[in-house]
């Protein structure tokens, strides 16, 4: 498929087979040091990753000040799909260390420097650690053995530069040493959690541009920390898939505190309510939370879209360690996390990199404007490394398990076209390098396949991008369908993508996001549009949303829903208290939660519903607003999806089915249990007609207004489990038996194990036989 990176190709065979797999090789000397920063000449350890399984052996080898001498590594653990490895280089004899990597897979022998791969040894030095310059240490503030810090920062434009703070009285005791274009020094007195900034002549006081914490209720001091001191539990995590991926969307600070019986209630939200709710995620059934921007902004209150940092995240949600503690909790639960990441632009308020060291190194003088800030200097490599490393920060320091970048299409405009488009190429290359399995999403609105075409071919990369015409279009039909005028063949034209580079795991699809119901953005949630009287729950709000939202997860693509659809939330999207989504209403439309929580569970228990899985619109008729579509796994998982968008109630509507024999109902909106009008199938429908669109064999369904209905072909669900929680139990025995004697054309799914159209004793004496036991 045109989104598998060459990196997983290359894990795809990685293996013991003679063969080094390059692709999956990286060394960061700022990631993988410990002590990230030496000091005195002290031993220190290197790790480097490759592909699990593809190496027989490592060796370092390194010049301490006497010569060349190699150090048998060993691994040390598994992180995703790669194998780190790990050698302790000894105490140096001199001031400069220099080291490169010897890999082994079987006969072939390759190496790793400062240069990349080569077949033999390099001649380009080797990494250095020089304990005399400390040009090793990162940028921004880094804690070293002795418990001091190391500080360095990028100031080309300035001959002087001073690092002030708590540990120095931010006093002038501590100027920098300059090695043009940098400056560093190290404090011995500086600890974790000790608050600075850098000054220079020009410019006065400012934030680290890499600060890893703020605190703007101190005018943005920076904050030293520890990103490696924090303790994880959850062990090592793989993200989903993306074509088994279900993604979650949301806000932090609104996400929870209003009726919420979990949450602390404070506003905004935290990230350890976020974590506090991780329950809420597992019954649901979504695998991946998707957090709207938590970089640093001005104030308390912000969607996120106005970044003053990629460093930082937001403080008024928590510390960064209550941030890694939400992303281990989730974690620890089977739920990836994906960080929407704005590179367009910067805050046109606080933005504190502007003229940064007196002159304006960030950006471009005059600076290139976005609607909504100015963008940086994407021609600069300085700036491009402050971009790319940001990313690497949060894989490495917070385990984001990919990210989602905010308006691509803003990413290469006017003069930095070309600059902006080889940026997002190197995003894309760089994780695909370093974090294979990473999720990586672009928001690009109009569609674009280039955006999502590998970069060997000139495309930007990005493995998947919101589908913008699927949103638009479906939209479109359920408004439409307020006047009776859908047009189902449009809808039809998305269900399977928008060609080459935009179907299967390649789009997001979706139908409300953070845009549609934010007024904003001039949106407002689709529930109010549909039934504007409050409480906004008339059985047009609830029979078309729930329609939109399974086409959303039973098309082909990644499916995506907003924080709130899962209970008919009525509240808009915004950034203020009044905007938190409302927790009680998980009981009061408890059948809407039931119903998402059910159509999660189908799509992720049939292959015939992963986002690349095949699809076939077979059936389109305008007149009736009907159309149907069908999905399969090749290996017997044959799924028959049917929507109907008009107000109609259709009893006796003859409909084509690829296969003969019996089709169970595996969902249908309209049940009683989703609070619907309740006409259905009793279950099934078994094809007793003759031909009909396209195919051998027909049947005749009910298919009830607004009513989107899923069959699985002669394979029923769950016996017994006749309420969908994946167990069986009292409430599914008391089902059954207020259903007893009642015939197959009672409630779909109520009793009849046996499909012969009566709930009898042979049901009841299967449902005793299963009591007690599991169905997930």
């Amino acid at each position: 498929m045109w989104s598998l990176a060459a990196g997983v190709v290359a894990l795809l065979f990685a293996s013991n087979d003679n063969n080094v797999e390059w692709a999956g090789v990286s060394h960061v000397g700022w990631l993988d040091r410990r002590p990230v920063c030496p000091i005195d000449r002290e031993s220190f350890d290197v790790r480097i990753q490759a592909f699990r399984f593809d190496l027989t052996g490592v060796r370092v080898f390194a010049d301490v000040g006497s010569g060349w001498q190699p150090i048998d590594a060993v691994w040390v653990e598994d992180r995703g799909p790669y194998a780190i490895w790990q050698a302790t280089i000894p105490p140096a004899t001199s001031d400069t260390v220099s080291y490169y990597f010897e890999l082994t897979d079987g006969a072939d022998t390759d190496f790793y420097s400062v240069g990349g791969m080569s077949d033999n040894p390099p001649t380009d030095g080797g990494f250095v650690v020089d304990f005399a310059t400390l040009s090793h240490a990162p940028l921004g503030a880094t804690p070293t053995s002795d418990g001091g810090t190391v500080f360095r920062v990028w100031a080309p434009g300035t001959t002087n530069a001073w690092v002030r703070g708590e540990f120095n009285n931010w006093d002038l005791s501590n100027p920098m040493t300059r090695t043009a274009p940098y400056f560093v020094v190290r404090v011995p007195a500086a600890g974790v959690g000790q608050q600075y900034k850098f000054f220079f002549p020009a410019s006065g006081w400012k934030p680290d541009a890499r600060a890893r914490a703020l605190d703007p209720s101190q005018f943005n001091n920076s904050v030293i920390t520890d990103p490696l001191a924090f303790v994880w539990s959850s062990g090592d995590f793989s993200p989903p898939a993306l074509d088994d991926l279900i993604i979650y969307q949301m806000h932090v600070g609104t996400f929870a505190g209003r009726n919420d019986p979990v949450a602390s209630g404070v506003f905004p939200a935290t990230y350890l309510d976020v974590a506090a709710h991780v329950d809420h995620f597992v019954e649901l059934g979504v695998n991946a939370v998707q957090l709207l921007p938590v970089t640093e902004f001005p104030t308390d209150a912000s969607a996120g879209y106005n970044p003053i940092t990629q460093w930082s995240p937001e403080w008024a949600y928590g510390s960064p360690d209550d941030l890694r503690t939400m992303i281990d909790t989730l974690h620890a639960n089977g739920i990836a996390v994906i960080l929407d990441i704005v590179w367009n632009h910067f805050s046109p308020t606080d933005n504190f990199l502007w003229f940064y060291d007196g002159t304006q190194i960030y950006f471009d003088d005059p600076a290139v404007d976005t609607p909504w800030g100015s963008q940086a200097d994407f021609d600069n490599p300085r700036v491009r490394e402050y971009f790319l490393e940001s990313a690497l920060h949060w894989v490495e320091h917070y385990r984001i398990d990919g990210f989602r970048m905010d308006s691509t299409e803003y990413m290469n405009i006017g003069g930095q076209a070309a600059a902006g488009w080889s940026l997002m190429q190197q995003f894309n290359d760089l994780l695909a390098n370093r974090r294979a399995d990473a999720i990586r999403i672009a928001e690009q609105l109009p569609d674009d396949p280039a955006i999502t075409l590998p970069t060997s071919i000139g495309g930007a990369g990005f493995q998947s991008q919101w589908h913008d015409a699927f949103v638009d279009t479906l939209r479109q039909a359920i408004l439409d369908a307020a006047f009776g005028d859908p047009s189902v063949s449009a809808v039809a034209s998305v269900l399977d993508g928008s060609g080459p580079a935009l179907e299967g795991v390649s789009v997001v699809n979706y139908f409300e996001s953070h845009d549609e119901v934010w007024p904003a953005s001039g949106g407002q949630r689709i529930v109010r549009t549909i039934d504007p009287t409050p409480p906004h729950d008339d059985v047009f709000a609830k029979g078309r949303t729930k329609l939109a939202q399974g086409l959303v997860f039973f098309s082909r693509g990644v499916p995506m829903i907003f924080m709130g659809t899962e209970w008919l939330e009525d509240t808009d999207f915004g950034t203020d208290p009044q905007n938190r989504i409302d927790w009680s209403k998980k009981t009061t439309y408890a059948p809407i939660f039931r119903y998402y929580k059910d159509v999660i569970y189908v799509r992720k228990t049939n292959a015939a519903l992963k986002a690349s899985a095949p699809l076939n619109v077979f059936h389109v008729n305008e007149q009736a607003n009907v159309l149907a579509f069908h999905r399969w796994d090749g290996a017997g998982n044959d799924i028959v999806v049917v929507a109907n968008f008009s107000n109609t109630n259709y009893n006796s509507y003859q409909l084509g089915f690829p296969q003969a024999g019996r089709w169970y109902e595996l969902i249908n909106s309209q049940s009683a249990i989703y609070d619907g009008n309740n006409l259905g199938n009793g279950g099934f429908v078994d094809t007793a007609g003759g031909p009909y669109d396209g195919f051998g064999q027909s049947a005749t369904l009910t298919i009830p207004q607004m009513g989107l209905l899923v069959f699985r072909y002669n394979d029923p669900p769950c016996p017994g489990d006749l309420d969908g929680d994946g167990q069986i139990n009292l409430t599914d025995l008391s089902t059954l038996l207020a259903n007893f004697g009642i015939g197959g054309g009672a409630t779909p799914g109520m009793g009849d194990l046996d499909g012969d159209g009566d709930v009898d004793l042979t049901d009841l004496s299967t449902l005793l036989g299963l009591f007690g036991t599991s169905c997930q």
